[in-house]
């Protein structure tokens, strides 16, 4: 995997006054890493989030993001969990 920088694709203009961000390609090392990283904990703050962005060439905004969306699909499957043993049970 290698990194494009912001300034080789600046944000892409859709209609005038919104703008969209090009979405972040992650390869299977760094996907790897922020998996292992969730499964210690599903937070990550401050140096912590600095310093694993900086491991894995990444911003911390994308880490940072990473980690909330990793959360939302967390939650969710936790959820269709819960509610496929109160079917068996039911």
């Amino acid at each position: 995997g290698f990194l494009i920088s912001k300034c080789c694709f600046p944000l892409l203009k859709s209609k005038p006054g919104k703008a969209k961000r090009v979405r972040t390609i992650f390869s299977s090392e760094q996907l790897a890493r922020l998996e292992q990283e969730f499964a210690r904990q599903q937070y990550l703050v401050g140096q912590e989030r600095c310093l694993l962005a900086s491991s894995l060439r990444l911003s911390e905004e994308q880490v940072k993001v990473w980690f909330q969306n990793r959360r939302i699909k967390w939650r969710k499957q936790s959820l269709e969990q819960q509610q496929a043993k109160l079917a068996q049970m039911g």
